[in-house]
C-alpha cells in the first residue's frame, strides 16, 4: 500500500487504536449521552472554568465521531502523500505520534460528559487545563526530541516551501526545530499548571511562545534558503 511496509506489530497498533475509538464512541452514545443533562459544558476559559454551554446532542460529533475521523486521517496520510514511502524510514515516530494524538482526542472527547456528570469541576479548577495543555505540551516535547529524524514528505513535519524544495534545508530545519519544539512544550505544560492562578499571564505567554516558536523555525528555514545562514 503506497510503498508502506506493515508488520504484525504495526497492524496490531492500528487495530488497537481503532478498537479504542470504536469503544469510546459506543460508550459515548449508549451511556454518556443518555446520562448527561440536556445542557452540558462545551467550552472552557483559560482558567479552567466552563464558559460555554450547549445541548448534549450537539456534542456527538466531537465526542463520538471526531477521534475516529482523526484516526482514519492519520492512517491515510502516508498512503496519500506523494512521498509516502519515506514514512517507512520514520514509521515508529509517526505511529507513536498517531497513537498519542488519538488517545488525546479520546480524552478530550470525554471532558464534556465527565464535567456534565460532576466528575470534573466546571468552575474554579485547573483540571481541564492540565489535561488539555499538559497533554499538548508533552506532545510538543516528544515531537521536538524526534524532529531531526523525520524524513522529507509533504504532510508531516515542518512543511515550508524551502524545506520541501531542498532535502538539506529539510534536514537542518528539523534539527533546529527540535529544541524549539521542546521549549514550546515546556512552556505549554507550565501554562497548564499556572493557568488557573494567572490566566491573564497565560493568555499572553502561551500564544507568544507557540507562534513565536513556529515563526522562528520558519525564519531559520527561509534564511537558510537565502544563504544568510551557512
Amino acid at each position: 500500500m503506497a510503498g508502506l511496509d506493515y508488520t504484525t506489530r504495526d497492524k496490531a497498533l492500528w487495530g488497537a487504536l481503532l478498537a479504542l475509538c470504536l469503544a469510546s464512541a459506543a460508550a459515548y452514545v449508549l451511556w454518556a449521552l443518555p446520562a448527561m443533562p440536556e445542557t452540558v459544558p462545551t467550552h472552557w476559559g483559560v482558567d479552567g472554568t466552563a464558559d460555554g454551554w450547549d445541548s448534549k446532542g450537539s456534542t456527538i460529533l466531537m465526542g463520538a465521531l471526531m477521534p475516529l475521523l482523526i484516526l482514519v486521517l492519520l492512517f491515510a496520510v502516508p498512503h496519500l502523500d506523494p512521498r509516502g514511502a519515506s514514512f517507512n524510514r520514520f514509521k515508529g515516530i509517526y505511529e507513536g505520534f498517531s497513537a498519542a494524538f488519538t488517545v488525546f482526542m479520546v480524552v478530550v472527547a470525554w471532558i464534556t460528559p465527565l464535567s456534565a456528570l460532576g466528575v470534573l469541576p466546571t468552575a474554579g479548577g485547573s483540571v481541564v487545563n492540565i489535561i488539555v495543555f499538559g497533554f499538548l505540551g508533552l506532545l510538543f516535547v516528544g515531537l521536538g526530541v524526534v524532529m531531526p529524524r523525520i524524513e522529507p514528505n509533504y504532510t508531516f513535519g515542518v512543511r515550508l516551501p524551502w524545506t520541501l524544495a531542498d532535502p538539506e534545508n529539510w534536514r537542518r530545519t528539523h534539527r533546529f526545530a527540535g529544541p524549539v519544539f521542546v521549549v514550546m512544550g515546556v512552556v505549554t505544560v507550565a501554562s497548564a499548571l499556572l493557568a488557573s492562578m494567572a490566566p491573564e499571564l497565560t493568555l499572553v505567554v502561551l500564544p507568544v511562545a507557540l507562534l513565536g516558536g513556529v515563526a522562528l523555525v520558519a525564519l531559520y528555514s527561509f534564511l537558510l534558503w537565502k544563504g544568510v545562514i551557512r
